[in-house]
């Protein structure tokens, strides 16, 4: 039997990702003159609407194959994608290692213009970190998740 509390607890998780990427890609796109930034939409847009109708369908019936796919969505998109190379790389170590001092070519060559901005807007980075900070919370509540449904098999 699924751990509906942890599958709840997950889908808040990965959806608090979706809809901060959203903004923190909306909020770029406008102040970096930066349009092709919106993209980030088209992924997290369906995430956030599968992740949403799979939970609910979950809570209703235990189904194996809908649960592997819930948790596939959950794992590749929202926690690696959005989580793990947008939050933790994109944010975290740029902003650790630009404050940190590394030389302006080290930084060009991780983080080259114009996709990437060195820090110097505090909401746009403020929320780039947030995203690392919820990808390790869903990294968390997702594998106590599959751990408890590991068990049951």
């Amino acid at each position: 039997m699924i751990d509906l509390k942890q599958l709840k607890r997950t889908s808040l998780c990965s959806n608090a990702l979706m809809v901060l990427t959203s903004i923190h890609h909306i909020y770029g796109a406008v102040i970096y003159s930066t349009p092709w930034r919106l993209h980030v939409i088209f992924l997290s847009a369906p995430v956030l609407v599968a992740t949403i109708i799979l939970e609910y369908l979950l809570k209703k019936n235990d189904n194996k194959v809908l649960f592997w796919l819930y948790a596939f969505i959950v794992l590749i998109p929202s926690l690696s994608l959005i989580g793990l190379f947008e939050g933790i790389y994109n944010h975290i170590l740029k902003d650790i290692m630009f404050y940190a001092g590394f030389s302006e070519e080290t930084m060009l060559s991780m983080f080259p213009p114009p996709t990437y901005e060195m820090p110097n807007d505090f909401l746009f980075e403020f929320t780039g970190v947030l995203q690392g900070v919820a990808c390790v919370l869903l990294t968390v509540t997702f594998f106590k998740l599959i751990r408890g449904r590991l068990k049951q098999a």
